[in-house]
């Protein structure tokens, strides 16, 4: 694809990668320190015709080098679904990755459930916890650890020692990365998972978290939640009390742009019906500029019944919220030659480049929208205007 990762990774910011319908996503604290969300290399990306970008390759080639090697601050793999982790095996043996951050349920999942990608990051989680355990907090670049969420197995003996430093539940804050003090740049706030969820559907017991860049008294805000569903996203507002740990300039859209994460059937229901709730609590919290992105393939403009996302009707419920500043990475401008999507962070502002984009077949209107809401029967939403 001919495509140099400097160029995207000059500046503070976030990046969205063309991978399908899968997340990856790398966030630029400073040029040394680089996370990585998640991690979906498709095997169909090595062919140069293909529109997936090769995201294994393209940190390989072009992350920061510590003693001649390629060097990942932090991967964080938000749960252990295929399409959230492909690659991992061929990024561990080529990158260092300072340190890995993942849920209790990576320990406990059943490798019979697993793709071997999976399986390989939790045999790597585990071995880290377990030098964790031996050496404490005095860990060196590819062994460094953070468990993010609380699950009762981890009383159990085979984690007694685990240094508690190395927690985050759900309500904390994380300020420090692969072994440093970035408060001054940076911060996590973890959302999710909540003990509760953790036995349930592993959708449920994604990692969420506020990511926040800062540049002196600026900031900018990324919102990312993982695969999670409407019932857990609403548990995320309703036990947040301060709002600031959810404003957000740029959110990835749940589940790549799932209607489940507005769209919900309780047990007393006998359909799916909008819960508008969600929708109004999320622009509440908007900043501006705001953008919200779909990390999957071309949004079709209708859906089936029992279709995998990305779903039209959910696109079209964030494009009432950011109208003009919906985008799918996979649309990114166009479909034949999608380019990753990017926002730089500097100088205290937030910006984004829209590409040009020369197919004229590409309708990035929301005119298609507007009649699949019509369709539907239910009330639109308010409707948040930014600069």
């Amino acid at each position: 694809m001919g495509i140099s990762m400097s160029k995207y990774f000059g500046a503070p910011g976030f990046v969205f990668w063309p991978v399908g319908n899968g997340d990856s996503t790398s966030i630029v604290v400073t040029d040394e320190i680089v996370m990585q969300i998640d991690l979906h290399h498709m095997c169909k990306s090595n062919d140069e015709d293909d529109a997936c970008h090769p995201i294994v390759d393209l940190l390989y080639d072009n992350l920061p080098k510590r003693e001649g090697k390629p060097h990942l601050s932090v991967l964080c793999i938000t749960h252990l679904d295929k399409d959230h982790c492909q690659g991992f095996t061929d990024l561990l043996d080529r990158v260092t990755i300072d340190e890995i951050w993942f849920t209790p349920r990576v320990l406990d999942d059943e490798d019979d459930a697993l793709c071997e990608d999976a399986v390989a990051f939790k045999e790597e989680a585990i071995r880290r916890v377990k030098k964790a355990i031996k050496e404490g907090l005095h860990l060196d670049a590819g062994d460094r650890v953070r468990i993010l969420g609380w699950a009762d197995l981890l009383l159990e003996d085979d984690y007694e020692g685990f240094p508690s430093e190395l927690f985050s539940v759900a309500g904390s804050t994380i300020s420090t990365m692969a072994g440093e003090d970035v408060s001054e740049v940076f911060r996590a706030f973890v959302h999710a998972p909540f003990k509760d969820d953790m036995d349930g559907d592993r959708n449920e017991t994604s990692i969420a978290l506020q990511v926040q860049l800062k540049d002196g008294d600026a900031h900018c805000c990324g919102l990312f939640f993982g695969d999670l569903n409407y019932p857990v996203l609403k548990k995320i507002f309703e036990h947040t009390a301060d709002k600031q740990f959810l404003e957000w300039n740029v959110l990835s859209t749940p589940h790549h742009c799932s209607k489940s994460a507005m769209y919900w059937r309780d047990s007393r229901d006998s359909e799916e019906t909008l819960r508008k709730d969600i929708l109004d609590a999320l622009s509440e919290v908007a900043l501006s500029p705001g953008y919200i992105v779909s990390s999957s393939e071309k949004i079709p403009v209708r859906n089936s019944s029992g279709d995998n996302p990305p779903h039209a009707k959910a696109k079209a419920r964030y494009e009432e919220i950011v109208p003009d500043k919906f985008l799918c990475t996979h649309e990114h401008p166009n479909e034949d030659n999608p380019e990753p999507i990017e926002f730089k962070f500097e100088d205290g502002t937030l910006t984004y480049d829209e590409p040009a984009n020369d197919d004229k077949s590409v309708d990035r209107s929301i005119s298609a929208s507007i009649s699949i809401l019509q369709s539907s029967n239910t009330p639109q939403s308010h409707r948040v205007e930014f600069g």
